[in-house]
């Protein structure tokens, strides 16, 4: 398990270094400010740095005891869990189709609220709660505040 964990780590920093190389070859700044690689440069570096940091974790901890039985580690998730994933990449794949026809609001509402109960949320007015800011309070917040031009389909909405 630890040896899967060092790659996987491993992986994910050879990640991280690409995307700071590719953000080098963008703009850093422009005339108004930050420019387009600005924001990957960002992310790529604190990505480094978590990387390091976990590799680092990984690598201190102590390897498992000779006379240890080897359980059976299971790396993709099963039963429900399984069940659960499937459901939130179906729901994704819907929403990216709904959106360019109903718009965001209301294409983000149904997902929104599909999306808490397949994580297994059972209480009405939680789910509603949630759809409804993070369908029309994030469709403002976008809008409003950073000039982001999201979908309103043929609705309107």
């Amino acid at each position: 398990m630890r040896q899967g964990r060092l790659v996987a780590t491993g992986a994910m920093l050879a990640f991280c270094l690409f995307a700071l190389w590719q953000s080098l070859l963008l703009s850093l700044t422009d005339r108004l400010g930050p420019g387009p690689g600005f924001f990957p440069f960002w992310l790529a570096l604190i990505g480094i740095v978590l990387s390091l940091a976990l590799l680092v974790s990984i690598w201190r901890e102590p390897g498992p005891a000779a006379d240890a039985s080897i359980e059976e580690v299971r790396i993709l998730p099963h039963g429900w869990g399984a069940l659960r994933c499937f459901a939130i990449v179906g729901l994704l794949a819907a929403v990216t189709i709904a959106m360019e026809f109903v718009g965001f609001r209301l294409a983000m509402l149904v997902f929104n609220a599909a999306l808490v109960i397949a994580l297994g949320e059972r209480r009405w007015w939680l789910i509603a709660v949630f759809a409804v800011l993070g369908s029309f309070g994030v469709y403002y917040l976008f809008t409003t505040w950073l000039d982001v031009l999201l979908p309103t389909g043929r609705f309107g909405i």
